[in-house]
C-alpha cells in the first residue's frame, strides 16, 4: 500500500510540475534522480513516466531521455477536440445519478473558483485536480475513465499555458466554466459532462 501511495505522489507531483511549467524548458526527467527524490526504485518511476507518456505530457527522445512534451499550437485543436469527443462519449453512456455527497463536492468547486485570486497557477491547478477527482469518480467504464483522465490533463496543460500568457482572461474563463458545471441543478451525471463539454473551447 505504501508503494502505491508513493507512486501516486510521484505521478501527481511530476504531472503538476509539467502542467504548471507551461511550454517552457522541457525539463529532463532522469529515472535515477526521480527514484531518489521519491524514495522509490526505478521500476515504479518508469511506470509513472509511462503513464505521463500516455497522457502525452512527456516523451522519450533517443539519446536524450525523457522530457516534458513541448506544446505546439498546431496540436491544440486536436487535443481539445479529442477531449470534447471523450466528454460526449461519457455523456452518452448510462451514468448513475449523483449521490448527495457528489453533488455537494461539485457545488463546492464553484465556491473554490469564486474565492480564487486571479492568475494563481497553484490554486487553479488544485481546483482542476479536485474537479478531475469528482468527475473521474463518475465514469465506471475503465477504458473510458482512462481516456478521460489522459485528455483532461492535456487540456489542463493548455489552460496553464494560457494562464501564463493571459492571467486575467484565462482566470475568468475558468471561473465561468466551473460556475457552469457547479450550477448543475439535478442529479443526472450525463448532464454534468454535457455542461463541461459546452465550456471546452479551442
Amino acid at each position: 500500500m505504501q508503494a502505491t501511495n508513493k507512486t501516486e505522489t510521484a505521478l501527481e507531483t511530476i504531472r503538476k510540475t509539467i502542467c504548471i511549467g507551461g511550454s517552457g524548458a522541457e525539463p529532463l526527467l532522469h529515472e535515477t534522480e526521480l527514484a531518489r527524490e521519491f524514495g522509490m526504485s526505478r521500476t515504479p518511476i518508469r511506470q509513472v513516466l509511462q503513464r505521463l507518456a500516455y497522457e502525452r505530457l512527456v516523451q522519450t527522445r533517443s539519446g536524450v531521455g525523457t522530457v516534458a512534451t513541448p506544446l505546439h499550437d498546431a496540436d491544440r485543436s486536436r487535443d481539445l477536440t479529442t477531449y470534447r469527443g471523450i466528454l460526449e462519449a461519457i455523456r452518452s453512456h448510462d451514468l448513475p445519478q449523483l449521490t448527495v455527497s457528489q453533488q455537494a463536492d461539485i457545488q463546492a468547486l464553484g465556491g473554490f473558483a469564486a474565492a480564487m485570486p486571479e492568475g494563481d497557477a497553484e490554486l487553479q491547478y488544485e481546483l482542476l485536480s479536485r474537479m478531475h477527482r469528482v468527475l473521474a469518480g463518475l465514469v465506471f467504464d475503465p477504458v473510458l475513465a482512462d481516456a478521460f483522465s489522459a485528455s483532461f490533463w492535456r487540456a489542463v496543460r493548455w489552460h496553464m499555458r494560457d494562464l501564463s500568457a493571459d492571467p486575467a482572461n484565462t482566470s475568468a474563463r475558468l471561473r465561468i466554466q466551473v460556475a457552469h458545471v457547479a450550477g448543475h441543478a439535478d442529479r443526472q451525471a450525463g448532464d454534468l459532462f454535457a455542461r463541461l463539454r459546452a465550456q471546452v473551447a479551442d
